[in-house]
């Protein structure tokens, strides 16, 4: 029985042991579970402030932005693009000695006023003879090119503008457009 007692007090002694043991680790893991969430809420709160600032800065150049697009919103509202088609494809032959012997161009004109696209409807006889004279001047080398078909567009809308403003007074037709090209 003595020796029951004994091992009834080793192990009393041998659990408060453990549960003070258990106890240190407890409090060191607690302090330290808090100290990692003090960091981390002093981080996120830093974070966070400085998005703010980030966000606000963002905001305010959104803000300008869109005050920019309406500014040109409401220049635009005033000028509204009209294509119209020219019908049918221009076909011309090449002038000189060409490697290929004719072109096919599909144009497309803009005007910012119906009053053009009539004008331009009305005057279209004299508009596709002029054109066609000019793409009858141009060489299969001039348009190879990117750029050389860039200087053939440009010459064509001169030409459709000298044509209305002769026609007209006025020449109205801000731009065209090469929809498609064909040479062979």
């Amino acid at each position: 029985m003595a020796e029951e007692n004994i091992e009834q007090e080793n192990e009393e002694e041998n659990s408060e042991e453990s549960k003070k043991g258990l106890s240190k680790k407890m409090i060191i893991l607690i302090s330290l579970g808090m100290v990692m969430l003090s960091i981390g809420a002093g981080g996120a709160m830093l974070f966070m402030g400085s998005s703010d600032e980030v966000a606000e800065e963002e905001m305010a150049a959104d803000e300008a932005a869109v005050e920019e697009m309406a500014d040109e919103d409401s220049m635009m509202d005033d000028k509204t693009s009209i294509y119209h088609e020219l019908h049918p494809a221009f076909v011309a032959n090449f002038s000189g000695k060409s490697k290929k012997n004719y072109m096919q161009v599909y144009i497309v004109a803009m005007a910012y006023e119906d009053s053009v696209i009539e004008d331009l409807k009305l005057h279209m006889p004299a508009v596709r003879n002029d054109v066609l004279m000019t793409l009858s001047n141009t060489t299969s080398d001039e348009i190879e090119t990117v750029e050389g078909k860039e200087i053939l567009r440009q010459k064509v809308l001169e030409q459709i503008q000298d044509t209305m403003k002769t026609k007209t007074g006025r020449d109205g037709i801000e731009d065209i457009y090469f929809t498609k090209f064909v040479a062979q």
